[in-house]
């Protein structure tokens, strides 16, 4: 954790934000707290994918959705071994996932070129881009009758009488309800609530390459290495790793470094060939992975949608869905208790 190119990286700091979010999240690093994450994210996934398949059954072309599942590959035996746990883990959970033979993993990625110890197929996963996604969901808001207001930044949620005042770059704006779902920015937007709200920003990092022709629609996941190519139309993503660094949202050559190495190894993309695109940003990352979906106590014109980790793209739909019916006075289909903002008291 304390090494700058490693998947997970903890850049050392003098921050009591940092130090509270450490400790809670060692409070959550037993076998106890992870059995009883998991169904919750389990039952999360199942229905945001369903969710998904229905949103792209008339659009998906429009931001790449493809669900095709997923292919793991691992070089090493002790990779291998360690996966092997993770997917008995999710069997355990109800997810499908296979065992595939290294000639059947090599002929459906052709452009291997690793040694490989062993692979798995995950067939329920998907994959789409999520600029698009964003931009199609935006738009679609918009047909709906939403007003929907860019280039404008939040800056503070103060309560009022009839409800929240919201102040911006672009002005004030009053509503009954108010949805905050400000990803890694919430607990700044929290604060005047008086919630402290323990996310930090986690950096990602991805990198963007033209696509080879002979790679499949489908991603693959490097066990060993942590990093995953997804195809989005005529290019390829590598990304990968996540950095604790508060707000510096300086690049780390390292870090891109590591995502191209895993694709050099993998399928002989050139480690200094052409980049697309470089992207960085930070992630909501909650001390015990689990996401925060809830009205604010003792604010209750506040429902927080955050926290999501590395599966705000994957429980997008859910969580909207969860929201409606919180912010309609509907019972929400999924039981929120252990999403609520109050296990962090």
């Amino acid at each position: 954790m304390l090494d700058s190119s490693s998947p997970f990286y903890i850049a050392p700091r003098p921050s009591p934000a940092l130090a509270r979010w450490l400790w809670l999240f060692r409070a959550a690093c037993s076998e106890k707290r992870t059995q009883a994450a998991a169904p919750v994210l389990r039952a999360l996934h199942v229905t945001s994918a369903r969710l998904h398949d229905e949103l792209a059954a008339g659009d998906g072309e429009r931001w790449f959705f493809h669900h095709d599942g997923e292919l793991q590959v691992y070089e090493t035996a002790a990779g291998l071994a360690a996966g092997g746990e993770e997917v008995e883990r999710a069997r355990a959970l109800g997810a499908r996932a296979e065992e595939v033979p290294v000639a059947e993993a090599r002929r459906l990625f052709p452009s291997l070129v690793c040694d490989l110890a062993g692979a798995y197929f995950f067939p329920e996963d998907g994959h789409l881009d999520p600029m698009r996604f964003t931009r199609t969901v935006a738009a679609m808001a918009e047909e709906a009758g939403a007003r929907v207001v860019t280039g404008a930044e939040a800056l503070s949620l103060e309560p009022a009488t009839e409800g929240v005042r919201v102040v911006s770059t672009k002005g004030e704006f009053g509503a009954g309800q108010v949805v905050l779902a400000a990803g890694a920015w919430t607990p700044l937007l929290t604060r005047g609530l008086g919630l402290r709200l323990p996310i930090e920003p986690a950096k990602g990092y991805s990198v963007d390459v033209e696509r080879p022709a002979d790679f499949p629609e489908m991603p693959l996941y490097l066990g060993d290495a942590h990093v995953v190519l997804t195809p989005l139309g005529d290019a390829l993503r590598l990304g990968s790793t996540l950095e604790l660094s508060g707000w510096d949202m300086r690049v780390r050559p390292k870090r891109v470094a590591y995502l191209r190495e895993g694709g050099r190894r993998a399928i002989g993309l050139p480690a200094d060939g052409p980049l697309r695109q470089l992207w960085r940003g930070p992630r909501p990352v909650t001390p015990d992975g689990l996401p925060v979906i809830g009205r604010v106590p003792g604010r209750e014109r506040v429902i927080l949608a955050t926290g999501h980790c590395m599966l705000g793209l994957s429980l997008g739909p859910v969580t909207g869905r969860l929201v409606a019916q919180l912010a309609s006075d509907a019972r929400p289909e999924i039981d929120l208790a252990p999403l609520s903002v109050q296990r962090f008291s």
